[in-house]
């Protein structure tokens, strides 16, 4: 493996946990809001978790498509 495969493979992985978290910081954003709603009402703060959900989530799908396009730059290295 020559140093740019190196390189590719480390990004790789450092996406495969960026989504990963990003994953699990919109559940708890998405926890948070229902307990706002739901345990003790309060519509300033539901408001502001969703949003900050929906931003982790789009986060995470570009990472996702930043992390599909890198693993098939990989493999035509490899070929």
């Amino acid at each position: 493996m020559d140093n740019v495969s190196k390189q590719l493979q480390a990004k790789v992985e450092d996406y495969s946990r960026f989504v990963i978290t990003l994953l699990i910081v919109s559940f708890y954003f998405y926890m948070g809001s229902l307990i706002t709603v739901y345990l003790k009402p309060s519509s300033e703060g539901s408001i502001t978790l969703m949003m900050l959900t929906t931003v982790s989530i789009v986060a995470s799908f570009y990472f996702v498509l930043k992390w599909k396009k890198l693993k098939q730059t990989l493999a035509q290295n490899e070929q």
